[in-house]
This record gives structure tokens, C-alpha cells and sequence, in this order.
């Protein structure tokens, strides 16, 4: 009997050590953004997206962005937040096929509120239920789900 627990004390300690968890540093960011409005900062105009079913998933390195409205693609982008701001780049379409297209022209993605291959937010706010994001043209609003 101790022979058995001997061995499966081991056969976990490996198991343990052989399992790497890949862990996230992005605090409040982490998680799933629904896209609520987007304010046109020179015109005072407003969109509400509140009915829209848009959303920024966060996750790791990875953003991802899709609209489950009008079943349009979805993207990919790497991000980094550090600083008070949001920098998003190297945009991919999610393809059923085997490779993933990079995007070469940033009006793809400015229904998700990125006008450039490479954005820079600046982060007005960001709790663990609300985040707004806003660059020189724009004021994104969020909500966590």
C-alpha cells in the first residue's frame, strides 16, 4: 500500500512539474468588453452600440474582436497595456481555412473603433465592469460581461 501511494505521489509531483500555466499580468483588462457607444470627440456626436452585440475579448497577449450582430469576421491583435494606455497591432482575420490573413486595410476593424493597423488608446477608465478607451477622434465606452 505505501508502494502505491509512493508512486502516485510521484506520478503527480510530475505531473505538476511538466504542466506549465500560462497566467495573465492584465488585471481589470482581462475579459469580455461589450462594446456600449462611441463618441466622436470634434463633433459631440454618439453612437449608441448598446443593442449591438459587439464585443472585445481579452485574454493573455490576445484581443480579439467580433460582432455577433451582423455575423461579420472576427480579428486577432496583440496588445500591450502598460502606462495608462492600450496599444493594439499585427491584426489577423479569424479564416476557417488553415492560415489567418493579416489585415492591410484598417477600415476593417473601425467598426470595433480602430481607425489604424497600429491604435493607441489612452485609458480613461478601466474597473472591473467598466472600461473607456479614447484616442485624438474617439471615446469608446465598454461594459464587462
Amino acid at each position: 500500500m505505501n508502494s502505491i501511494k509512493a508512486l502516485m505521489t510521484i506520478a503527480a509531483a510530475l505531473l505538476l512539474t511538466a504542466c506549465e500555466l500560462e497566467t495573465s499580468n492584465n488585471g481589470d483588462l482581462d475579459g469580455y468588453w461589450h462594446m456600449e457607444s462611441v463618441d466622436t470627440i470634434q463633433t459631440g456626436g454618439r453612437l449608441d452600440l448598446s443593442q449591438q452585440k459587439r464585443f472585445w475579448a481579452v485574454q493573455l497577449d490576445l484581443l480579439q474582436l467580433y460582432d455577433q450582430t451582423t455575423a461579420s469576421k472576427s480579428f486577432n491583435l496583440h496588445f500591450n497595456h502598460s502606462g495608462g494606455t492600450l496599444t493594439v497591432s499585427d491584426p489577423y482575420e479569424n479564416s476557417k481555412d488553415d492560415e489567418d490573413p493579416a489585415v492591410t486595410d484598417a477600415t476593417q476593424l473601425s467598426p470595433f473603433g480602430i481607425n489604424a493597423l497600429e491604435q493607441t488608446f489612452n485609458v480613461e477608465q478601466l474597473t472591473g465592469s467598466k472600461m473607456v478607451l479614447a484616442t485624438d477622434e474617439l471615446r469608446i465606452s465598454f461594459t464587462k460581461l
